[in-house]
């Protein structure tokens, strides 16, 4: 079927969606494995919450992402990503930022988008026949009413992970 270009819109939660700001490690199963990004030399990345037709037009398009409950009751949560070097110059880089008014959003002087933004994503889901899945990459993102980004933003610890099923939790991996 190819790829699907899809429009959503939603809450912006730690949206490290610049060069200057990107995750540069991703997940780390072990303090001394590589990170899921490091090899791209990072990746952009934002958490969205999205509300129930949002979420059915993700899954109309067949995408892999499992949409997950925001534990704050606004939706359901969904992280997108795009990594910064794939090697293709379509698929890598960050995405393209724009203000509401469609001007270029400059991070020097707009500065970072802080958590409850509302923002319209566009993401690109294409087949994965090799793997018999899809993929989902962040495209663009329209910052619609922004919420200035503070400090306090990062006290705070980032949406939980998902641990494998068969990890031990902490507690039971450390021997005496």
């Amino acid at each position: 079927m190819g790829t699907r270009i899809v429009k959503l819109t939603g809450i912006a939660e730690w949206a490290k969606v610049f060069e200057q700001n990107r995750d540069l490690t991703g997940w780390k199963p072990t303090l001394q494995a590589e990170g899921s990004y490091e090899k791209y030399n990072g990746a952009c990345t934002i958490d969205m919450i999205l509300d129930e037709d949002n979420i059915t037009k993700l899954q109309a398009a067949r995408s892999s992402k499992t949409p997950k409950l925001d534990p704050e009751g606004r939706g359901m949560r969904v992280k997108f990503d795009r990594k910064f070097d794939t090697g293709y110059d379509w698929s890598s880089g960050a995405p393209v930022v724009k203000k509401a008014d469609g001007s270029a959003w400059d991070f020097e002087t707009d500065g970072i988008i802080g958590n409850g933004s509302t923002v319209e994503t566009t993401v690109a889901i294409y087949d994965l026949p090799k793997y018999g899945n899809t993929g989902t990459r962040l495209e663009s993102i329209k910052v619609i009413n922004h919420v200035e980004y503070t400090q306090d933003q990062d006290s705070g610890s980032p949406p939980p992970t998902t641990k494998k099923p068969d990890a031990a939790p902490v507690e039971e991996a450390i021997l005496f």
